[in-house]
């Protein structure tokens, strides 16, 4: 029995990483569970603890607490060790990820433009009032989603792979793993689920090249808060408050149609150019460093 739960063969026993996997989520479904009453609980009390709930704030406390349980139980190592140690290059690791996603969306958005299959506007919704609350709002759902998704596919999935199979296989899976958590996102098909696969991999290439997951986390946020809230196209299906309006016309297999972008040929370039740019500054960064 214990063969069938635990490894012997390394220098300590530990469980498989099928089980190690399985019952990470499981924890994570535990604690969303719990805090999720603990909070519909809080609501008579404080009602600002809705806010936090729906900006993904308590889903993002429970992968957290998730991961560092699996981390401690199964995995032998801290929370800090999945690529989270603050070090001296970490903060431009972050501030490069954010602007190389810019630059990616920059160029899906000026791509509709020539082809004239985007019309863009300001949203006449936001005013001197609310637009400070709703930028505040967006910062805190992006930055709670970015958070989730990293710790848990780029930070966990990835790297407990990578030790059993080796960094590719981990890129590799972790991506696809990336494109079926979104499986039920309104508006999903089999050109998004492919978008989300490519888009895997290039967040996946910002750890794997740099070896933390501050790259990533840049990536991430920097594409969702640029793609939803200042270029407003729809994030993997979701629609966001937003800064600009932009409306897609042409056929949704080249502009993603109301999934998103990621589900048109459209990001193919523009995750290209990501992959580029990952590799310049990577190559520049980490040349950098040894010579430091």
């Amino acid at each position: 029995m214990n063969s069938f739960f635990i490894l012997t063969d390394g220098p300590q026993p530990r469980m498989r990483l099928g089980w190690r996997l399985l019952f990470h989520a499981l924890l994570m479904v535990f604690f969303s569970f719990l805090l999720e009453e603990l909070t519909n609980l809080l609501e008579s009390w404080w009602p600002g603890v809705a806010f936090l709930d729906a900006n993904g704030v308590v889903d993002a406390v429970a992968l957290t607490l998730a991961t560092w349980l699996a981390c401690r139980w199964w995995c032998g190592r801290s929370l800090l060790a999945l690529g989270l140690r603050w070090t001296p290059r970490a903060w431009r690791d972050l501030l490069a990820g954010v602007a190389i996603a810019a630059l990616a969306q920059t160029l899906i958005l000026l791509g509709l433009l020539a082809l004239g299959m985007a019309r863009v506007s300001f949203n006449a919704d936001l005013t001197a009032a609310n637009l400070l609350p709703e930028l505040a709002a967006a910062f805190l759902l992006w930055s709670a989603v970015t958070w989730q998704e990293e710790l848990w596919v780029r930070g966990y999935w990835l790297q407990n792979i990578a030790e059993e199979y080796g960094l590719i296989w981990g890129w590799l899976i972790s991506s696809l793993f990336f494109a079926a958590l979104h499986l039920f996102n309104p508006n999903v098909s089999l050109s998004a689920e492919l978008g989300l696969v490519l888009a895997g991999l290039f967040l996946g290439y910002g750890y794997v090249r740099t070896g933390y997951l501050w790259m990533p986390l840049g990536l991430h946020f920097g594409w969702n808060m640029f793609e939803g809230t200042v270029y407003g196209f729809a994030v993997s299906g979701v629609g966001v408050p937003r800064i600009l309006k932009t409306v897609t016309s042409g056929p949704d297999w080249l502009t993603g149609g109301t999934f998103g972008p990621e589900a048109g040929l459209i990001v193919v370039p523009a995750l290209l150019l990501g992959v580029l740019l990952i590799e310049a500054y990577a190559g520049r960064t980490n040349k950098r460093s040894r010579s430091d």
